[in-house]
């Protein structure tokens, strides 16, 4: 019965080569937010019922029966999505500016209770487009996403996308489709697997405190995943396209952007669901990069990543190891340049060994928390020989119900960057206290609406890398080394 499975897999797996959390908001695990994205395409088994389709009349249920689910019809919708929004005011006077360690070419790290400048909103709409008795269903996904940022000095950004007077009126709100593809889900010789094409948020793994997705091969592509190896095993394969680099500053395009001939395909293969024991799980990702540009610099890439994952207190312990070369150093955000960082411009001198664990917890009803500790080391980052770039960081968050719909919310955070080409080290410190009125009392418990209050320290070093988003302590105050800002924000996914 096996190999009768693992032909047709394989076969699959030729063929797309020749071409390659959800969750239940409010108690167990979190669709979390690049530097600010938050939701990904609930689970079929999950989904709420379609909002244009009338209920059925109830029927009474004998004692004990579990009533069958509603089987899919062709328009029936499915809305999940995230929010977050609010405003602020900085101890400098103005709008409130928000702190985050800068590195070269982009990287910007930050934990994120009362330290998020936007509004950011995604909705994401599951329309099923065809479904046949014998299972097989059919999607369409859609997912609006709108940014508008809240640290311009002096502005208040109307939220405008477009207009003709355009940085007059508005500062610059944008509008996204990260989440545009098509899926087909039920084809009995896939094995349970799902066939899909488009741009999407692809089977993202995060930190959600600071925002870091770590393992997150979304972008544009094609594949078949979930392909059901056995009770829990699961295998996914995706092909996705990957470009260079934008241009140069002495060659610059308006906007600017990869040379056209920069092209290149990222081959995902995951392996999940590998279980010794229920409460855990180990899942294992490949990536490799395969370059078809006719830009003599472009190269191959590949990385690996392994993942443990284990039940524990209310929650779950995430291990994560990273190891890429080349274009395979991109495993997620913290793009160089842009978001996803993936590319076919990057030697295969280049290497990235990323290691982190995530703990979240809930042991008891009126406690929960999120403990993180990172560490990411660049060798010849950049193309530069023997330039070592190095990233540490660690932080956590906690959350005590002193009511069913009040919190009292406290994070801290620090990150530190050293680089071996005689820069020194730059440092940034943050804590944060908030009282929250929210639904529930879990960690997980949203909408929340936050009054907070965040102090940050940093160094000179940091501080002329550029330390906040509103660049105040860069431009207008370069002896300050710390900061507060005040505010009110709301979060909540559905």
């Amino acid at each position: 019965m096996m190999m009768r499975r693992v032909l047709p897999i394989v076969g699959l797996a030729g063929l797309w080569l020749v071409g390659v959390l959800s969750t239940d908001a409010a108690a167990q695990d979190s669709t979390e937010a690049d530097a600010q994205h938050n939701t990904d395409e609930p689970k079929q088994a999950e989904q709420p019922p379609p909002v244009l389709t009338p209920a059925n009349p109830a029927v009474p249920a004998a004692p004990g029966a579990v009533a069958p689910s509603a089987k899919p019809k062709f328009g029936d919708l499915t809305i999940s999505g995230y929010f977050r929004g609010g405003f602020g005011a900085s101890n400098r006077k103005g709008r409130m500016t928000c702190f985050a360690l800068a590195n070269q070419q982009g990287l910007v790290f930050k934990y994120r209770l009362g330290n998020e400048c936007e509004v950011w909103s995604e909705t994401h709409l599951t329309v099923v487009t065809y479904a046949d008795d014998d299972g097989t269903v059919a999607h369409m996904h859609v997912m609006p996403t709108v940014y508008i940022p809240t640290d311009n000095i002096g502005y208040t950004p109307n939220g405008a996308v477009n207009t003709p007077a355009l940085r007059a009126t508005s500062t610059g709100a944008v509008l996204y489709f990260p989440t545009l593809y098509f899926d087909i889900q039920g084809i009995p010789w896939l094995f349970g697997g799902t066939a899909w094409a488009g741009t999407r948020y692809y089977k993202r793994e995060s930190i959600y405190i600071n925002d870091f997705f770590y393992w997150n091969p979304s972008g544009v592509g094609a594949g078949v995943e979930d392909i059901v190896l056995g009770k829990d095993l699961r295998l996914s394969y995706a092909a996705f396209a990957v470009d260079g680099e934008p241009a140069a500053a002495a060659a610059m395009t308006d906007p600017p952007l990869p040379n056209q001939v920069d092209f290149g395909v990222r081959n995902d293969l995951q392996l999940r669901g590998i279980k010794f024991w229920p409460s855990g799980e180990f899942q294992l990702g490949v990536q490799l990069i395969l370059s078809d540009s006719a830009n003599s610099m472009a190269r191959n890439g590949w990385g690996v990543t392994f993942q443990f994952v284990q039940k524990a207190l209310g929650g779950d312990n995430k291990l994560a190891v990273q190891y890429g070369r080349g274009g395979g150093t991109g495993f997620g955000t913290l793009a160089r340049f842009y978001y996803p960082d993936f590319s076919v411009t990057h030697d295969l001198s280049e290497a990235r060994f990323r290691a982190l664990d995530v703990f979240t917890l809930q042991p008891i009803p009126w406690l929960g928390a999120q403990v993180d500790a990172v560490y990411q080391r660049d060798t010849n980052f950049l193309g530069s020989p023997g330039f070592t770039n190095t990233w540490m960081s660690a932080g956590g968050r906690v959350g005590v119900a002193v009511l069913k719909h009040l919190k009292l919310l406290g994070e801290a955070g620090y990150d530190r960057i050293t680089k071996s080409n005689g820069a020194p080290m730059q440092y940034l410190g943050k804590l944060t206290g908030a009282v929250a009125l929210t639904t529930d009392r879990g960690f997980w418990a949203r909408p929340e609406l936050r009054l907070f209050a965040t102090f940050a320290k940093w160094n000179e070093p940091a501080r002329t890398a550029g330390v906040d988003s509103g660049n105040i302590y860069k431009d207008l105050y370069p002896t300050a080394l710390n900061g507060w800002i005040f505010g009110m924000q709301a979060e909540t996914w559905w």
